[in-house]
């Protein structure tokens, strides 16, 4: 929309009408956007900030072709100064036979020096013998692939990053993110060593965007670390976080039948219906008003309604804001389900059009119209919230909004499964009002009205008049939060 905007203090105290474009005023300064359009800023409901400041350092393999490519950039790469080589975005499904890399190429390439590589899912990890004696796992025989859990102690081995090293990452992540007309981000499985550089940052006013943190809580570790949930303007310990399962990509989200293209398993359960109770209960108890649990397979999601079913019946439970990350994979005697218990399904676009050729053979042709089902879930009253899952994908949400209205998998010229495609009007508000209801801040962020927030991102173009390949082009040219420009195109 064309807009006149008046900030006061932060927020808007007036908006009135403007032929011309945008013109945004503050108690400063006055800034104008011929032709350019204004809506409410973008928000990432799913993301890891400091994962996306880690790739931005570490060796990038997303665009590796083959397990020799791979080997070849970590080799051109080098170790780190604190003596790993440290990699991460390999997908053996887009290489020759979709093999899965061995320990035996980075042995012979890396005989001595300790390398991570994590898959593109964040969900497996390759490692060679060096990185296994340091994490204290015998490497005899070996494959050098772990999954999930069983990544933790070379994590544990890996030398932590410094508080200047996290400030870099942190800044580093969000100035990309209010390039790109991001104002909050819902930070997931944060670490507590993470949260001084995000207070610092703040209390410096040098955070570009907002951040909503949602605290590592599988292991208990925010009870350990004596953590609760605190408000603050740029920083908000908002929830905790849990998995129930794995990744599709890695055999490792659960289902309910085995893997079309893998009998032999049907994935694993990190956490049982009891286990999940249990655990959010206490969270809830403790003061939480958000639990998160990641469930991508179909029988992760309904293990994960029947603990918030639980939940539910508590008497701390009524009111609680009840998350599933990602629900890719919904079974259709779950999707009304999630409707009535009031919890939210927080997806992302972008793993679609990634995934969707992967999903196909993991899936098999009787699963398929179950995955991925945004139209399904908001035609059954579902709440929908919507992040990248940066930085396995692109925090772009402008392609997020062009993937949830077309469709159309990398590589094709036809939606995939298109039945499940959303509107413009609801992407947006996925991105923006919908997203900010995941965490309960809908009540002054998400909107163009008075008095809520100036958090608002300045277009070329009007995307509800555009077409999704328009979408995916337009320009940011300007991101304000709290009233105060944070990137200019």
């Amino acid at each position: 929309m064309f807009a006149e905007l008046h900030v006061e203090r932060g927020r808007l105290r007036a908006i009135l009408p403007c032929s011309i474009g945008t013109i945004i005023r503050t108690e400063t300064d006055t800034y104008e956007y011929p032709g350019c359009h204004v809506l409410p800023g973008f928000v990432d409901n799913h993301a890891h900030i400091v994962g996306l400041g880690e790739r931005l350092l570490v060796v990038s393999l997303h665009h590796a072709i083959s397990e020799d490519d791979c080997v070849e950039k970590l080799r051109m790469a080098g170790p780190q100064p604190n003596g790993w080589i440290r990699a991460m975005g390999w997908n053996q499904e887009q290489w020759p036979n979709a093999q899965w890399p061995s320990i035996a190429r980075l042995d012979a390439a890396f005989p001595t020096t300790p390398v991570s590589a994590s898959r593109v899912d964040g969900h497996a990890m390759w490692v060679n013998s060096a990185a296994l004696k340091a994490a204290g796992i015998d490497a005899h025989g070996h494959s050098g692939l772990l999954i999930d859990d069983d990544m933790a102690p070379v994590f544990a081995a890996i030398p932590p990053r410094t508080n200047d090293d996290l400030r870099s990452m942190i800044l580093a992540a969000t100035s990309l993110c209010a390039s790109m007309g991001i104002t909050e981000i819902h930070d997931m499985d944060v670490a507590e060593p993470w949260l001084d550089p995000f207070r610092e940052l703040a209390e410096q006013g040098a955070l570009p965007v907002r951040v909503q943190s949602f605290v590592r809580a599988h292991s208990d570790e925010w009870r350990i670390a004596g953590q609760l949930p605190a408000i603050g303007e740029f920083v908000r310990l908002a929830g905790v976080k849990y998995y129930a399962d794995g990744a599709l990509g890695s055999r490792g989200a659960l289902l309910r039948a085995p893997y079309h293209d893998d009998v032999s398993t049907s994935g694993l359960e990190l956490l049982s219906v009891e286990e999940m109770f249990r655990k959010a209960n206490e969270a809830i108890e403790a003061g939480w008003p958000c639990i998160a649990i990641h469930a991508i397979g179909d029988a992760a999601v309904r293990n994960v309604l029947d603990a918030y079913e639980l939940i539910r019946s508590t008497p701390n439970g009524a009111d609680v804001i009840l998350r599933i990350e990602h629900a890719q994979h919904v079974h259709p005697d779950d999707v009304q389900r999630m409707a009535r218990l009031g919890v939210i399904a927080c997806v992302q676009p972008s793993h679609c059009m990634s995934d969707a050729a992967m999903a196909e053979r993991r899936l098999g042709p009787e699963r398929l119209s179950w995955a991925y089902r945004w139209r399904s879930l908001l035609d059954a009253g579902v709440h929908l919230g919507a992040g990248s899952d940066f930085p396995i994908e692109s925090p772009d949400v402008l392609a997020g909004i062009a993937a949830f209205i077309k469709r159309t998998p990398t590589g094709s010229m036809d939606a995939w499964q298109g039945q499940e495609c959303i509107t413009t009007k609801e992407a947006i508000l996925a991105y923006t009002l919908w997203a900010h209801r995941t965490t309960g801040m809908d009540y002054r962020r998400g909107r163009l009205e008075v008095g809520y927030d100036a958090d608002v991102v300045v277009l070329d173009r009007d995307l509800e008049t555009s077409t999704a390949d328009e979408i995916a082009s337009t320009t940011v040219m300007a991101t304000f939060v709290a009233g105060k420009r944070r990137y200019t195109s």
